[in-house]
């Protein structure tokens, strides 16, 4: 039995596209180097494509870690600590 993609489905898939993108065009890039390792636009296409991959997978890195904040907690009860706390 075959479901189909629920719309949460499709809204993650399009959120990666853009890393879907850069990642086939790294894929285009190496293609190109490894076809003719002299041409020197093949090769400034391969650190384009590799840079702009890097940066998306740093974003997204970033992203991630501000969502994994530690929680704050709030001060309830204020009082002065005892002696033997303090030490």
């Amino acid at each position: 039995m075959e479901t189909d993609p629920t719309h949460s489905d499709l809204a993650e898939i399009e959120a990666e596209m853009p890393l879907i993108a850069a990642g086939v065009d790294l894929v285009d890039a190496e293609c190109r180097v490894l076809t003719n390792p002299a041409d020197v636009l093949a090769k400034r296409a391969h650190r384009r494509a590799m840079s702009a991959l890097l940066l998306l997978l740093v974003q997204q890195a970033n992203h991630d870690a501000a969502l994994a904040v530690a929680p704050v907690y709030t001060l309830t009860h204020l009082s002065s600590a005892d002696p033997a706390e303090a030490a």
